[in-house]
């Protein structure tokens, strides 16, 4: 979807765009919705706080929120990129990791694994916000 007019019924009001950086996609989301009282949006919240730690508790997503890809050279909207798309829609099986500030080299996690993509982001959300060695955390497809 890449007209304005479509985007701002598929969120019900004037566009805000929020950046998903890493993933080189982007929410629409309704610029009022915080002022109209829009329930919070806790599966856009989540991975817009997994996506961006430094918004985690300071802000959160309200309303729909309409995701697409990043805008191209002239800031037209993108489609989702496929591997965002694939991982959303087509993984039976999630996994959180965990990088330490003293091994930030590398990520680790455990066995525990979730058929729900956001139920991990929320676990490794909490895990990474009660262990304070935990720099940064994930979420990626389980292969086993």
């Amino acid at each position: 979807m890449n007209d304005l007019a479509g985007m701002q019924a598929a969120v019900g009001g004037y566009i805000q765009a929020i950046d998903l950086g890493p993933i080189a996609s982007t929410f629409f989301v309704n610029e009022e919705g915080k002022i109209t009282r829009e329930p919070v949006n806790r599966r856009a919240t989540l991975m817009w706080w997994l996506l961006n730690p430094s918004a985690v508790h300071m802000d959160v997503i309200v309303g729909p929120a309409l995701l697409v890809g990043a805008p191209d050279e002239v800031g037209n909207s993108t489609d989702v990129p496929q591997d965002v798309t694939k991982l959303l829609f087509e993984t039976k099986s999630y996994k959180a990791e965990f990088q330490t500030y003293d091994d930030s080299h590398r990520f680790y996690g455990n066995q525990r694994r979730f058929e729900d993509y956001f139920e991990a982001i929320n676990h490794a959300l909490g895990k990474a916000e009660s262990w304070t060695a935990v720099q940064r955390c994930r979420v990626v497809p389980a292969e086993d």
